[in-house]
């Protein structure tokens, strides 16, 4: 089965994205697959595999790649000699963020009938905002931590104890994230959520949480991960996020590849 690596994106997470398709390129040396780099400006490029690397992408170089379009049945390649699909099979959606993780990815690929791996639309659209996860949960009798929500142009009131934690409501790997223990703290740590949405969650901040990742999958049955305790500071940063999103991508493709 020929895969392909749909990475890039348009979001604040860009570069995270970059990074996990060349970490899949050094595990995945044996396998043929394919790479579909989406710029920032939401292009469609074909990557040489040979010629992954972060500077093919930070210097701009990846627009001398073939530019691709995108019809029904998948992503196509137009020459004068006209317009030839590119052969996969299946594509795994490896952008983070905006467009990757709200749903976005996932309707295009099921509008146009192309087979794909990642959550469908509803689940991404419910799992990547903050506030519809916590409605979600709640309306299931899931307990969540108590929270406070914001808008940007609204009054920056807040009636629970200090300390807290501030966070963007639509945006991952804490990035815009701030801990708030005391009141003269809050309008700054405001100010840089709302650098990333204009909607944030505030929570009481909890000292010593553990935290545990595992990821799993359904097809015919479920397939978990191991269970993992990442290692961090005060909270889990941008920098053990890209960790946890690594391992997370490894344990789908060696599920997929091993099925």
């Amino acid at each position: 089965m020929k895969l392909a690596i749909l990475f890039g994106g348009s979001s604040f997470e860009h570069e995270i994205s970059i990074v996990s398709a060349i970490t899949l390129k050094k595990v995945l040396k044996k396998s043929t697959i394919t790479y579909i780099f989406v710029s920032a400006d939401r292009r469609f490029y074909l990557i040489d595999t040979d010629k992954i690397n972060s500077k093919l992408f930070s210097s701009g170089e990846y627009k001398k790649s073939k530019e691709l379009t995108l019809t029904a049945g998948g992503f196509y390649s137009d020459s004068i000699f006209g317009s030839k699909r590119i052969d996969v099979d299946v594509t795994l959606n490896l952008i983070h963020g905006r467009d990757g993780e709200d749903g976005k990815i996932s309707s295009m690929m099921e509008f146009f009938n192309i087979p794909f791996i990642s959550p469908r639309m509803e689940a991404s659209a419910l799992s990547y905002n903050k506030l519809y996860t916590k409605f979600l949960a709640e309306s299931l009798g899931v307990k969540t931590v108590a929270y406070e929500h914001l808008s940007k142009n609204t009054e920056r009131k807040i009636t629970m104890d200090y300390p807290l934690i501030v966070k963007p409501v639509r945006l991952g790997s804490s990035i815009g994230v701030s801990i708030v223990r005391e009141a003269s703290e809050l309008d700054y740590a405001l100010d840089v959520a709302f650098e990333f949405d204009n909607d944030v969650i505030v929570e009481p901040f909890i000292e010593g949480v553990k935290e545990f990742n595992q990821a799993g999958c359904f097809s015919s049955k479920w397939e978990l991960s191991i269970v993992e305790e990442p290692q961090k500071e005060e909270f889990l940063d941008f920098e053990k996020n890209i960790w946890i999103f690594h391992a997370i991508h490894k344990f789908w493709l060696q599920i997929f590849l091993r099925g």
